[in-house]
């Protein structure tokens, strides 16, 4: 299918459709062709586990098949789960990595951080549709290193869309918590393992949990070297920030723009 998609790319015919200005309805047409054909949903599989997740967009069908190239990282976060571990995945999105997760825990609880309203949807459609309820929860509001009021800027509408991230200027008010706020109030239990992808406010995140980080024992996060900036931060920085309160950190991947790294505490946590 991806050859003939890029053979019709190519070719004389669609460079003559492009002329005429009918490409993208041809272009929706397909995909509509091909969502429906898959029935509107994708199986995939990773580590054994396998998650069958809705697909009504091409951002979604891309997104889903390709895990954005995070296959390894899901990897190697369900080998660190515990099937009685507290996981947050903060900035969940539709669930790539959160249904994985929830297929892995037996008495444990994934809660799943997602405020923008849409991928909050489809996140409650994917978990519902895979994993038992007794093992997640949805929050859908943004973590920092301060409670309030915040917006965010929508980079799209559209299921699965990634590039959402909080601003002073965004368009969508949300609601705003520090980690240990929740942890505090009971809200939700202590984490055990952190995975963290807000599209450059890592570090935030990381403090808005303060004491408690050094009872969590593993933290995976994305970090993002140009996005980082935006929040008077760096890579270097949220790396030393982990160092700094007993984690070991290694990279796992990294392309032109981020990396994922693995933090382990080496002070070690007691398990459950």
């Amino acid at each position: 299918m991806r050859d003939l998609e890029r053979w019709a790319a190519q070719s004389r015919l669609w460079n003559l459709c492009k002329q005429a200005g009918i490409s993208p309805a041809i272009a929706t047409l397909y995909w509509h062709a091909k969502l429906a054909l898959h029935l509107w949903s994708v199986p995939v599989t990773v580590g054994g586990y396998t998650v069958e997740f809705a697909t009504d967009s091409r951002t979604e069908y891309s997104r889903v098949t390709s895990l954005v190239g995070e296959q390894p990282v899901i990897e190697s976060l369900l080998n660190d789960v515990r099937e009685s571990d507290v996981v947050y995945d903060i900035g969940a999105n539709i669930g790539t990595h959160t249904c994985f997760v929830g297929k892995r825990l037996d008495s444990g609880v994934v809660v799943a951080f997602e405020p923008m309203p849409t991928n909050a949807i489809r996140l409650r459609h994917n978990l519902s549709a895979n994993v038992p309820v007794s093992r997640w929860d949805i929050a859908e509001f943004a973590l920092s290193d301060e409670d309030g009021a915040g917006s965010l800027a929508v980079e799209s509408r559209n299921y699965g869309e990634g590039k959402h991230a909080l601003s002073v200027d965004g368009e969508l008010e949300i609601d705003v918590f520090q980690g240990k706020t929740l942890v505090e109030t009971g809200r939700y239990p202590a984490p055990d393992i952190l995975k963290i992808d807000v599209e450059g406010a890592e570090l935030q995140v990381l403090r808005g949990f303060d004491d408690i980080l050094s009872d969590v024992r593993v933290v995976y996060a994305e970090l993002h070297h140009e996005l980082s900036e935006q929040y008077d931060t760096s890579t270097a920085e949220i790396e030393a920030y982990l160092r700094e309160h007993g984690f070991d950190v290694e990279r796992l991947s990294e392309r032109s723009d981020a990396y994922h790294i693995r933090a382990v505490n080496s002070r070690g946590t007691e398990p459950k």
